[in-house]
């Protein structure tokens, strides 16, 4: 079964011009084909963040369904397997289902679409404006060319700037040479490792806090210090290293408002067979990402043709 993702601007996208009878009927043409439509934990904290109640009950209702009942692995439930596979350059294949708090709060939904979510909406608005500020760091990082890590941040304690860190990193150290571009890459995938892996600034930490349970390593400054020390390939493969590229397609000009959550979904491109999006972002990031299967995955909704099959009072097409 092929896993498509549709990012949160794709989901919009379809929304509009179609019926929940069409959701209903394209879910299950899509499954006949061998397709499995499916959302992620991030698109779902999108679309909570909508300030428009009516709307986002809109959104939510078409999404039950047109989309599996199984979401996709949050990125700490695809991070911290990766590292415990030994971040190997192509991972071995594992169940693409999240076991997170929202994702068996989905599954009921699904299962019962007449239930909806019941959360403090202002809440994780707060929480996600806290955490995309984080972002506005990484964007001047990369329009000025370094960061200076203050004691203001959430990561505390740690002392010199993001470019001394990359000079740490054991490859770099044994003289690995790299390019002015490769250099900046690490430097914005070892930011979000500091903010993500070592702080657990994220809306589902807990793989990331049995992870360093497990390790006994309390303190952040002590996880970076790991993190160089153990995982230095994180800076060059793996979830960060996309992050990077995606944040680093988006830096000329203003600073972008979404470029956290677009750096989060891009993790799914390894793990989808398809990812479909309306944002311009994501085909910046096609023109830049060096692997040509992970260019091959996204498709824009304008690429894209989109056909009517006719369907039954059932919302099943007709063949």
């Amino acid at each position: 079964m092929e896993i498509w993702y549709l990012e949160t601007s794709a989901v919009n996208f379809f929304m509009e011009g179609h019926s929940v009878d069409d959701a209903l009927a394209t879910k299950q043409l899509q499954l006949n084909k061998g397709r499995e439509w499916r959302l992620s934990p991030i698109t779902l904290w999108e679309i909570l963040m909508t300030s428009d109640e009516v709307r986002r009950e809109e959104i939510l209702y078409f999404c039950q369904h047109l989309f599996s009942r199984e979401l996709l692995p949050s990125p700490a439930e695809l991070i911290i397997p990766y590292i415990r596979q030994g971040m190997p350059k192509v991972e071995q294949a594992r169940e693409m289902k999240s076991t997170s708090r929202i994702a068996d709060v989905w599954r009921d939904l699904v299962d019962d679409r007449n239930k909806t979510f019941i959360i403090d909406h202002k809440e994780v608005r707060e929480r996600v404006k806290l955490i995309q500020s984080f972002t506005k760091n990484v964007h001047e990082l990369i329009k000025h060319g370094d960061l200076v890590v203050g004691s203001d941040k959430a990561f505390s304690g740690l002392d010199g700037s993001l470019s001394n860190l990359v000079k740490e990193l054991p490859f770099i150290q044994s003289g690995e040479p790299a390019s002015s571009e490769q250099l900046l890459s690490y430097k914005v995938a070892l930011y979000y490792i500091m903010i993500v892996l070592c702080a657990e600034a994220d809306f589902d930490n807990e793989p990331i806090k049995v992870f360093w349970q497990e390790l006994g390593i309390d303190s952040t400054a002590d996880r970076v210090a790991y993190v160089l020390r153990k995982l230095p390939a994180l800076v060059h493969r793996g979830p960060f290293c996309v992050m990077a590229y995606m944040t680093i397609s988006q830096a000329s000009g203003k600073y972008p408002r979404g470029v956290w959550f677009d750096s989060l979904h891009s993790i799914y491109m390894t793990y989808v067979d398809r990812i479909f999006t309306t944002d311009g972002h994501f085909q910046g990031l096609r023109d830049i990402i060096p692997e040509p299967i992970l260019q091959q995955k996204i498709h824009h909704m304008d690429e894209v043709e989109l056909i009517h099959h006719n369907s039954n009072q059932f919302g099943v097409p007709n063949t």
